[in-house]
Parts: structure tokens; sequence; C-alpha cells
């Protein structure tokens, strides 16, 4: 048996120092005190000691776990990232998620459908982009398909739109068959099905006017002219005749935008 002779505090604010038999013995935790009750002049036998020590190092994790669940809820593989990153030990973290569960502290479940529902306002992305960053942060799939039922098809249809329609203003000087490509590109990269990227394009006004197809495609023509640095006249036409075609504009445009350039030709 080994008798308790002082417990003096720490610098760091929670902790003591417990000294037996007149030597410091180990650190523990303001909790752990409370816990197992101890105070000066208490004999503890060897297993006691080694459940002080234990509950001790489960007490350091949990704190932290809880420090870094303040902000924001987590997944259990997420909190066990955290602690494995402070060089906490298997077993010890094991205790720490369990105790969190059992608290209510700590729910995949309650995560996941969190997350979805954040996903469609804040930084929106389709449902297999979410589901795919879910099973990431170690969400069980059956969680997945069930948080995944907070953001039907309808929803999905509307927030796809809104992006759509975003996505399509940067590329103003595109034509229109090449801005409904690259914006259903950017909705399917951002987790939408094809078919909901289809449909969102086919709701927002995408078409540009009959002078801001001329001015894009004048544009187009003047720049692809640039890079023609060698070959006739006539050759050089054709490749920039060619280039809008690729670029999705009609041919009354590209023969508009073509008869504004100077190629040399008599």
């Amino acid at each position: 048996m080994a008798k308790i002779t002082k417990i003096s505090t720490q610098k760091r604010a929670g902790r003591y120092n417990l000294e037996l038999d007149g030597r410091f013995a180990f650190g523990i935790s303001e909790n752990v005190l409370a816990k197992f009750g101890l105070m000066k002049g208490r004999e503890l036998d060897k297993e006691e000691i080694e459940r002080i020590k234990a509950a001790d190092l489960v007490d350091q994790g949990l704190k932290v776990a809880l420090n870094y669940l303040s902000p924001a809820i987590r997944t259990k593989k997420q909190v066990a990232d955290r602690l494995k990153s402070k060089d906490i030990k298997e077993g010890v973290i094991d205790q720490v998620i369990d105790y969190l569960v059992e608290q209510q502290l700590l729910d995949d479940a309650t995560y996941a459908r969190a997350y979805v529902n954040t996903k469609q306002v804040f930084s929106p992305k389709g449902p297999r982009a979410i589901a795919m960053e879910l099973k990431k942060a170690g969400v069980a799939e059956p969680l997945i398909e069930a948080a995944m039922e907070e953001y039907p098809e309808e929803a999905q249809l509307e927030v796809a739109v809104k992006l759509a329609e975003k996505i399509a203003r940067t590329h103003k000087r595109d034509s229109t068959r090449i801005r409904q490509q690259k914006t259903a590109q950017s909705l399917a990269q951002k987790g939408f099905s094809f078919d909901i990227a289809s449909r969102a394009v086919n709701e927002i006004d995408i078409e540009a006017d009959e002078e801001d197809k001329r001015e894009n495609a004048r544009k187009e023509a003047e720049k692809a002219l640039r890079r023609q640095r060698t070959g006739t006249a006539k050759e050089r036409y054709y490749k920039v005749k060619s280039k809008l075609y690729a670029k999705g504009y009609t041919g009354e445009t590209i023969e508009w935008a073509l008869e504004e350039l100077d190629f040399g030709m008599d």
C-alpha cells in the first residue's frame, strides 16, 4: 500500500501532482481527483493506482475531444483522428468515443443530417459530392442513405438552378451552346446527376442577346486571328471561321464577325 502524502496544484489549471510516501508519483486532473475521492492520508494499492492513472488518461483524451467538439459537431472518425494526432492510445480513444456517444455528444446520424442540410445552403453541392464527403468523414453507408432523404430531387433542382445561374454568368464570353455545356459540366463536377444538371440548365435564361453574341464572336475571332501568324489570308480566314464554329457560334453570327476583321484579302 502507498499513502498519499501530498496533493499540490500544477501550473496548468485543473491539474494536480500526487505524492505517494513522500515522493512525486504522477499528475491527475481535478475530475479524477474528485471521482476517486483522493485526499492526503489515504492509502492506495497497486490496482487502485493503475485505475487512477487509466482514468486520468481517459480524462485527458476527453478534454481534447470536447475542445474539438466545441465549435462544431463531428463524426466518431473525426474525433478519433484528432485524438490519434495528439498521441492518445487506441484503448483510451475507444473509451472516450464510447463516453461521448453515451452522453449523446457524438452521433454520426445527426452529423450526416446536419451536413446534408448545410450543404444545400452554404457551399452548395450535389448529392454525389455530399455522399462522398460523408463517407470520407467516416459515416456509415446506411446513415448516409438516411441523411440523403433530407435532400429530395426537388431540392436538388432548386439548388442546381441557383448554381447554374451563377456559373453561366462566369462564361458570358462563350457562345450559348458552350455556356450550356460548361454550366452542365460544372454542375456534374459539383455532384449533381446528369438529369438534374440538364434540367437546371434548361430552366435558366442562358441565351445571350444578339448584340452580345456578335460582340463575343468578334472578340473570339480577333483572338484567333492574332494566333494565325502563318499562311495566306484565305487560309487564316478559314482557320478563324473553323475556330468560331468550334466555339458554338451560328453561321450568321460567324459571318458578321468575320466581316469585322481585316484578313488582308482583296
